[in-house]
């Protein structure tokens, strides 16, 4: 019997031919199928997560689980089935979450297996109710409730409110007067301006609670902005010094904008400097507030002259005396518009800001000055990872680049199915 072969990967990969495999009867043993992982740029990953397309019937999981076991020493760890209920419901197609280590360039091979339903625990947990959630692990405590600005206009829940950081001394990074993550957002001419924050009424809103990852999805549009169908998810995992968000911006109808911003994170005065990588391999360093500029690096009025691409890899602040910072990797961007064809964008670039009382912010926009009219069918995309990170004097964008590498180069997946 031919199996059938998945392949889950950032990279596009053509699978040409079909691989004859020896099939493992699922009634006898609970055997799914057969996962292969490899590292493919040489570093180590102490702790990764891999998501797995697994066909399987539903009533085979009635009280199971879905497990990996290391086909080296036998060893098993149960995976999350993400979107759980509706999955149960409605496919037979189960996305499964899965914990790995593994070697630099190493291949591990694994069973997949139905096995009796065991609880399991990590350091990642949730509490409230629907999107007023505070979501922590070992290394922060994120704050997704709702909050009034100093105009007292309400901002919803299932925004970033404030994230407190545990390695820290329980630093909290935030502002007073608004969210502290302050996008996508846009604005019109003589209009206020208004972000995902803004958006109370939602076309949908799905939380999924897990022991790997925890994720709140919205979709809707702003009250005055119809116009932007948008869309938002925050993906927190276990284990892990940082969280995910992907978001979309999609026109159902033409408008004239005088701002449109997305990956906007807004803090007090916690930080002395940003950075950011060239492409001539070198790291930018900004200055954040205003003292005589050292050798080789600019102050934020000095940005004005030189631009940081809207595209970085990475941007981040960080304090060079209690060395700890906080970025933003870019994992995947796509401005194509319905039409596959580019959506405009004018001085689009990655900016640093001032905010009231002495606050700092940055943003990447898609425009900066003028007037920009965007038609119908205009796209704007962007998954982007936040993490906290420590800073050596030395490189301190050593660690923020690692995480680059890795997330950038995530380990290649073969799943071969025994159905």
């Amino acid at each position: 019997m031919n199996s059938k072969i998945i392949f889950i990967t950032t990279s596009c990969y053509i699978l040409i031919g079909a691989i004859l495999l020896t099939i493992f009867s699922c009634k006898n043993d609970g055997v799914l199928g057969s996962l292969i992982v490899m590292e493919p740029i040489g570093v180590e990953r102490s702790l990764e997560y891999v998501e797995v397309k697994i066909p399987v019937d539903a009533h085979q999981l009635k009280n199971k689980a879905i497990y990996l076991r290391d086909k080296s020493d036998g060893s098993a760890v149960k995976g999350q089935i993400l979107n759980e209920s509706k999955v149960l419901l409605d496919s037979n197609l189960v996305r499964c979450l899965f914990p790995i280590h593994i070697r630099p360039n190493e291949t591990n091979k694994y069973q997949v297996v139905v096995q009796e339903n065991e609880e399991t625990f990590t350091d990642l947990k949730a509490e409230g109710e629907w999107l007023n959630l505070f979501v922590e692990n070992e290394f922060y405590k994120a704050d997704l409730t709702a909050k009034r600005s100093s105009k007292n206009v309400p901002l919803a829940p299932g925004q970033i409110t404030s994230i407190s950081l545990k390695e820290f001394d329980g630093i909290k990074l935030e502002r007073p007067d608004i969210k502290m993550h302050w996008s996508p957002s846009f604005k019109k001419k003589n209009e206020e301006y208004k972000t995902m924050a803004h958006l109370h009424e939602f076309d949908s809103i799905h939380i999924d609670k897990g022991p790997y990852v925890i994720s709140v999805y919205r979709s809707g549009k702003v009250e005055g902005y119809e116009e932007i169908q948008l869309k938002g998810e925050y993906k927190f995992y276990a284990g892990q010094p940082f969280f995910r968000f992907s978001s979309e911006m999609t026109m159902i109808d033409s408008l004239t904008v005088t701002m449109l911003r997305n990956d906007e994170m807004t803090m007090n005065k916690f930080f002395t400097h940003a950075f950011t990588p060239l492409n001539n391999g070198k790291v930018k360093t900004v200055i954040l507030y205003d003292k005589p500029p050292l050798i080789s690096h600019y102050t934020v009025k000095e940005l004005r002259k030189h631009p940081i691409d809207a595209n970085a890899n990475w941007f981040g602040f960080y304090n060079d005396s209690t060395n700890f910072g906080f970025g933003s990797i870019r994992i995947r961007f796509d401005y194509k518009n319905l039409n596959g064809v580019m959506s405009p964008m004018t001085d689009a670039q990655t900016k640093i800001s001032y905010a009231y009382n002495e606050g700092r912010y940055w943003d990447r926009r898609f425009v900066d000055s003028g007037e920009l009219k965007v038609p119908k069918g205009s796209r704007y995309f962007e998954d982007n990872v936040y993490s906290i990170f420590k800073v050596d004097t030395e490189d301190p964008s050593q660690e923020i680049q690692k995480l680059y590498n890795q997330l950038s180069n995530p380990v290649i997946v073969q799943y071969n199915s025994s159905i």
